[in-house]
């Protein structure tokens, strides 16, 4: 894997979260910035690491990866501020996940409305559909 793909998964990882806990309160977005540059320069580092431990095994390297996203996760849901004060792997431990609703709510703040979207390519699909329908009965 790639160092950009990596740095990638971190912004993925971030969006993730963001999008399935959006209520963090007026620091979310500093939060968010500062931790995107701590996580990067820290997988950069381990990505120097990881690239020396392939020498030996690079199952080796492929496990010490998994394992620094995971602890970028565990790390994110504990300190990820929120509004109710409760951390956002208290919530995942008493199985408050996010619903449709409050993942529509976070991508807003990234600007992405789900919805339209998720319209427009219902839209798009079934304009296709119609076509391929179309051109199969053509070739009958």
């Amino acid at each position: 894997m790639t160092l950009i793909l990596k740095i990638l998964a971190v912004g993925l990882l971030h969006v993730a979260f963001f999008a399935g806990y959006p209520e963090t309160g007026p620091y979310g977005n500093y939060f968010l910035g500062v931790s995107l540059l701590v996580w990067s320069v820290f997988i950069i580092f381990i990505n120097t690491s990881t690239k020396l431990i392939r020498f030996v095994s690079g199952a080796a390297g492929l496990a010490v990866n998994l394992a620094a996203f995971a602890l970028m996760a565990a790390a994110i849901a504990f300190t990820m501020p929120q509004r109710d004060k409760t951390s956002v792997l208290e919530k995942l431990q008493k199985g408050k996940y996010p619903d449709r609703d409050t993942v529509n709510a976070g991508m807003l703040r990234f600007g992405v409305k789900l919805d339209t979207s998720v319209k427009n390519g219902v839209k798009g699909l079934d304009a296709e559909v119609g076509k391929a329908i179309k051109k199969l009965k053509e070739d009958q």
